[in-house]
């Protein structure tokens, strides 16, 4: 079995020194590549990446996720050349369907934001290959004058974020890599990895598929401790993981878990974390003591080709994100197989 990879996800929610002090910490620690997400109303994932890239040597960088509704795919096709040249061509480029359309009242039907995924990929990649025709398409339209003026990526490497199956397909058919977020249950994980693996195949790209897996993670002296930090980080991005949850037979219409969709898209977090149950917490995140954390990887990682683990907040229950990476370097990173 290949060594496993390990990614530290970053919220654009920081001071450009504190993006500093981490990336320079994560690249000392041995961690392989740094996401920074693309959320709504944070700060850009770009030129957070651009300050991290100039401040570190060998550690990957990728936007995780940015899709064509937020950012058009001639902005971020730019904005992947300029990461990749100023990174000495260590940029990577996470692309998905995304979140919190609700909060601009934009379509965000699954169905209609998964065709515009595929577009979008689609174009980011016929801007970073050079092509000069038309581009014709339900969301998006490029005529042959729309190209990149400026060098292209060197060897660029696209990869998908997404918890659904039919995501899955297309992202097989458009990316190299599969990144899986929250899925900690092993039937649903297969369901996906085959669908990419599909999508794959039968884009005949001959690209070896990659997978990778991750999402919120409490590392813990006590599993308690661990469970009752990642409450507030989970209630957050719980409204929109009704997939998931669906995975796991939650019905979520339920009230109290309607309650908790309330409270969170109302700011209202830690309240909507006391209504919040273990099991369910257990399901979304990875938490528990090291030894506990460690064992659900293995487990999957001896059933999947798995080949990076994305570490996401809450991270552990250390006072700070560098302590907590120090201690995920020490105390995890031996216990993984």
């Amino acid at each position: 079995m290949d060594k496993l990879n390990f990614y530290l996800g970053l919220q654009g929610n920081k001071e450009p020194e504190e993006y500093i002090r981490i990336a320079k910490t994560c690249e000392k620690k041995g961690f392989d590549r740094i996401y920074v997400y693309d959320d709504l109303l944070y700060y850009s994932s770009f030129p957070i990446l651009t300050t991290i890239a100039q401040h570190t040597k060998k550690i990957k960088i990728a936007s995780c996720l940015v899709n064509g509704f937020y950012r058009h795919p001639a902005v971020i096709a730019s904005n992947y050349a300029y990461l990749s040249k100023v990174s000495n061509n260590r940029a990577m480029l996470g692309m998905g369907r995304g979140a919190f359309y609700d909060l601009l009242k934009l379509n965000g039907e699954e169905e209609y934001t998964r065709k515009g995924y595929e577009e979008a990929i689609q174009l980011v990649k016929h801007f970073i290959s050079n092509k000069k025709g038309e581009f014709k398409g339900e969301f998006f339209n490029a005529t042959e004058k729309a190209y990149l003026k400026v060098p292209a990526p060197e060897n660029p490497y696209i990869f998908s974020a997404t918890w659904n199956s039919d995501m899955a397909y297309i992202a097989g058919k458009h990316s190299r890599e599969l990144q899986v977020a929250e899925v900690w249950n092993e039937n649903y994980l297969s369901k996906l990895w085959d669908a990419f693996v599909k999508g794959n195949k039968e884009s005949k790209s001959g690209f070896d598929p990659k997978l990778s897996i991750g999402g919120m993670m409490c590392l813990g002296k006590t599993e308690k401790e661990a469970v009752a930090n990642a409450k507030q980080t989970v209630v957050v991005y719980m409204p929109y993981l009704q997939t998931i949850l669906k995975s796991h037979d939650i019905d979520f219409e339920q009230d109290y878990i309607k309650k908790i969709f309330e409270l969170s898209k109302a700011g209202r977090i830690s309240e909507a974390a006391n209504l919040l149950p273990d099991d369910i917490t257990k399901a979304l995140a990875l938490v528990g003591t090291p030894d506990q954390v460690a064992e659900k990887i293995n487990r999957l990682r001896a059933k999947f080709p798995i080949s990076g683990l994305l570490i996401s907040p809450p991270y552990g229950t250390e006072k700070d994100i560098v302590s907590n990476i120090k201690m995920i370097n020490k105390e995890l990173f031996k216990r993984v197989k």
